[in-house]
């Protein structure tokens, strides 16, 4: 989403090109932080990005904005792993289609542990998810995840919907247990402890779409 403002232009300021260096740049920064500290230095990204303060500043008018751009590239692989699970919906056993698509969404999700501190952190602070993000993101990508999954369980919409959010806070906050914590709770900690958690998230999925 390149920017409207009436700032100049920078000399070193090329349009999508430089708007996705930034981006990935900014991605990269939040990747090497701390673990505890979800943030980036303005500065340090403009450095790794190889252009100037005014340039970041002219794509991204605030941080929150240039960190709801890191975002944006998660959705769209989010959005890409709706297109990978949509062949479980052909499974003969529909138990075997949810528990796949459980383990599968789980495997991202600790895979994506940067970009979902970063939303809880962005979330915390506006109270909300970002409006326009809610609307074009969150929605459409509700409404294809009830699509895909609802007729598995015979869950009707609604059903489906808050099923998968159900689903979607758990897992979150699964993926983003440190190692300390999984050894606490599961007794292990490590991949030992992934794949404790990873059966425990399939056979809740399984109890939410199936409870009889």
């Amino acid at each position: 989403m390149l920017p409207r403002t009436s700032m100049v232009r920078p000399k070193d300021a090329c349009s999508e090109e430089t708007w996705n260096r930034i981006v990935a740049a900014a991605r990269q920064e939040l990747i090497e932080s701390d673990a505890c500290e979800v943030d980036v230095s303005v500065r340090q990204v403009a450095t790794r990005a190889g252009v100037s303060l005014g340039t970041i500043h002219y794509y991204f008018p605030t941080k929150e904005s240039l960190l709801e751009a890191c975002l944006d590239t998660y959705y769209a692989r989010f959005g890409a792993l709706v297109v990978e699970l949509a062949p479980l919906t052909t499974q003969p056993d529909a138990r075997l289609g949810i528990e796949q698509a459980a383990r599968r969404i789980y495997g991202f999700a600790v895979s994506e542990r940067h970009s979902l501190k970063l939303r809880a952190r962005l979330n915390a602070e506006l109270g909300q998810l970002e409006p326009q993000r809610a609307r074009h993101v969150r929605g459409p990508m509700l409404d294809a995840f009830a699509s895909l999954l609802g007729n598995m369980g015979g869950l009707g919409v609604a059903e489906a919907r808050l099923t998968i959010q159900t689903m979607t806070g758990l897992i979150m906050h699964l993926a983003l247990l440190a190692d300390a914590d999984l050894e606490q709770i599961a007794g292990v900690g490590g991949e030992a402890g992934r794949r404790l958690v990873e059966d425990h998230v399939a056979r809740v999925a399984l109890r939410l779409w199936f409870p009889s």
